[in-house]
């Protein structure tokens, strides 16, 4: 790929036993995965610009303000809708950030075979669960805005299904797929015999913003 093309792809959510036979059902383990092209989002400056670190750079020393950042801008997103927002999960991050740095490792830009089966291996315990990852942006702002610009990722983060998220970044990128810039995951799930903590589909279906 070329210089200043941006990645993203997604996990479309799945729901049941982390050992539930994948493609069991048509809306489980399917998975859709998008390429898009860097956009500058100037209309989401100014919410961005309520999260502490949303332009900061990812780099080697700043990856706890930036995981904080995309937190918030993603947790923004959602009480400006009317959701709740979601609570990060020492968990998910291992996990998240597990698959960050092995996709930076091995070159590959994919959510690999079962990406459920890293959430279950980090000890948590899911009745839904989801996954955006990106690579090629460089600030929590840009990969968020790129997110919200795309419908699958967008509903991801917008789903009312999910109460937990985690966040892994690796400060370069997956090569191959993009460069100078970030690699990005975000993993959702709900705890299993939780209720998913609202019945609010709008924002999701309003989805791209």
């Amino acid at each position: 790929m070329t210089a200043g093309l941006s990645m993203l792809a997604l996990l479309a959510p799945i729901a049941g036993p982390a050992a539930a036979a994948p493609h069991s059902h048509p809306h489980r383990h399917h998975r859709r995965v998008h390429a898009v092209r860097h956009r500058r989002h100037h209309a989401r400056s100014a919410r961005a610009g309520a999260c502490p670190g949303a332009g900061l750079t990812a780099a080697a020393g700043n990856l706890s303000a930036v995981r904080a950042a995309v937190l918030c801008l993603v947790n923004a997103q959602r009480t400006t809708r009317g959701l709740p927002a979601l609570g990060e999960d020492a968990r998910l991050d291992r996990s998240a950030q597990g698959w960050s740095a092995t996709m930076v490792g091995t070159g590959l830009f994919t959510h690999g075979s079962d990406f459920a089966s890293r959430i279950s291996a980090v000890g948590y315990d899911w009745s839904a669960a989801a996954e955006n990852i990106a690579t090629g942006f460089p600030t929590p702002a840009a990969v968020v805005a790129a997110w919200m610009s795309s419908t699958g990722h967008c509903r991801n983060i917008l789903s009312p299904a999910y109460s937990a998220i985690g966040i892994g970044i690796v400060a370069a990128p997956v090569r191959g797929f993009a460069s100078g810039a970030a690699t990005w995951t975000e993993d959702f799930a709900l705890p299993m015999g939780r209720s998913a903590p609202s019945g609010r589909q709008g924002p999701a279906n309003g989805c791209p913003y």
